[in-house]
Order: structure tokens, then sequence, then C-alpha cells
């Protein structure tokens, strides 16, 4: 099973990348609507219900979109996935500055912080091609978030941020046996989710 938001393939990532990087616009947004979807997923199955209460996944995702799109030049593939790897440290990073801004201003008694930068962002919607109507892609993340914490942390690494069930297993101290073998559970389970959630 592949998760809906499964991006283009290498070679034509690294191929649009190259164009973008020598300035083609048309190959820059080709790019980033190519890998809307999973970076979109990964902003929301990343976010957690605790900065969900201050944050939306949308001024998330057009924060790391627009970070992606000023650092392209900086950017060189070096390994197969090595631009979604990339997307997906952005994702961490900002989520994470975002966290310690909020865990600062609540220690100093501010309520929410004004949040200047998210305000300048353009006005479109991300989220809008996420809800393509049929759902699933809410389906899906309602289905991720229902595994167990050790599935859904393996599922998301080996199918979200594309690694290999070797760096997963070095990252989370566990065998590569054991890391195959709680992916196979992980998409067993989400493929079960995702039956009974379109049954309803």
């Amino acid at each position: 099973m592949t998760l809906p938001s499964e991006p283009p393939g290498e070679d034509e990532t690294r191929f649009l990348v190259a164009r973008a990087q020598a300035g083609d616009d048309e190959a820059l947004e080709d790019l980033f609507k190519r890998h809307h979807d999973h970076l979109l997923l990964a902003v929301r199955l990343r976010l957690g219900t605790r900065l969900r209460s201050v944050l939306e996944s949308a001024d998330i995702f057009q924060s790391v979109a627009l970070e992606a799109f000023r650092d392209l030049d900086n950017f060189e593939p070096r390994e197969p996935g090595s631009f979604r790897h990339y997307l997906n440290t952005l994702v961490l990073n900002k989520i994470r500055d975002r966290a310690r801004y909020f865990d600062a201003a609540k220690r100093q008694g501010g309520e929410r912080a004004p949040q200047s930068q998210l305000a300048q962002l353009p006005a479109s919607d991300p989220e809008e091609g996420y809800r393509d109507g049929s759902g699933r892609f809410e389906k899906l993340e309602r289905a991720i978030q229902q595994l167990p914490e050790d599935m859904r942390q393996v599922l998301v690494l080996r199918s979200v941020d594309g690694l290999p069930s070797q760096e997963v297993a070095r990252m989370l101290g566990k065998s590569d046996a054991a890391v195959r073998k709680a992916y196979s559970r992980a998409v067993a389970q989400l493929a079960s989710r995702m039956g009974e959630e379109n049954a309803q």
C-alpha cells in the first residue's frame, strides 16, 4: 500500500530541482505542486494537538514552502529522497521553532504571541487541494493518528519521510528486522482502518 501523498519519482524530482535552480519558474511551481500533499501531510502529522490549538497547519506549510523556495539554490541533491528529506527537515525545524516560541510566550505570561511573519504570507489556502472532496487525506490522517505510537512513528519515518528501514532502526535504537515488522503491521492496520473509514 502506498500513501496517497507519495511524491513523484526521484529522477523527475532531480530534473525539476535543476530546472528550478536555473530559474525556471514553471519547474519550481511544478516541483512544489507535486510535493504539496506530502508536505501538508507531514506538517499535519507532526504538528500535534497542543500546537494545533495555537497554530494552523496551513501557516506552517506556507512558512516551510516559502523557506524552501527561498533556499532552493542552496539545496544539493546527494542521494535518493534528498528533496523529500530537505522538506521534512524544514517541517521539523519550523514546528520546533514555533513550539519553543509558544512555550517561551507562555512562560512570560503571554497568551498568544503575535505571528507577524505568518501574517505576511500569501492568503492562498494550501489545504484546499488536501480537501479534495473525497476526504481521503483527512481519513488517512485520522487512520495514521489512531495507530499505536511505535507503529505510527515507524510508518511516518518510512512512508512520509522516506527513510530506509536501516536508518529508522538506527534512529529508534531497534533492529532492522523489528522496524520492518512494525512497518508491515502499521501498513496492515492502516489499510484496515482506511477500509473502515471508507465503509462509513
